[in-house]
């Protein structure tokens, strides 16, 4: 069979690889209980930046920052979703192997976190002096 080559095929390509990606996503929120906590902490970074008006960039940085981390999510699920395929035993090996992308989706975190902070910091800062101003009445 002869593959079909031609601008209008790869088009039609490019629709077919948008639905599948779009399901995929579907899929993870649908599933994926983390993922949609990640969702919403992005929007809420959008928010924060928005309401913070902050420069255009240190948003869209953090934005960024954020959906990779729903990127390693979507892969830790994806992972964990076919090793669950292969064998429902209890395997050291394919825990070691979600073990290792949970790992993955944390350290994204905590790298996430350190760069809001600092993105943040001078919010961070006044909320803080608020907080022991109420306080202390």
């Amino acid at each position: 069979m002869e593959k079909k080559t031609g601008f209008f095929n790869g088009i039609v390509h490019i629709f077919y690889a948008l639905s599948y990606s779009l399901q995929g996503i579907l899929t993870g929120l649908r599933v994926s209980v983390a993922i949609r906590q990640e969702c919403f902490i992005l929007v809420l970074l959008g928010f924060l930046g928005w309401y913070t008006d902050k420069y255009w960039f240190l948003t869209s940085i953090s934005v960024a920052g954020w959906l990779l981390v729903i990127v390693a999510e979507l892969f830790n699920s994806a992972i964990e979703e076919a090793l669950d395929l292969i064998t429902h035993e209890y395997s050291v090996r394919v825990k070691a192997a979600k073990d290792m992308g949970s790992a993955a989706v944390f350290i994204l975190i905590m790298i996430n976190i350190y760069g809001q902070a600092l993105i943040y910091a001078p919010e961070l800062y006044q909320l803080i002096n608020y907080a022991k101003t109420y306080l202390n009445k």
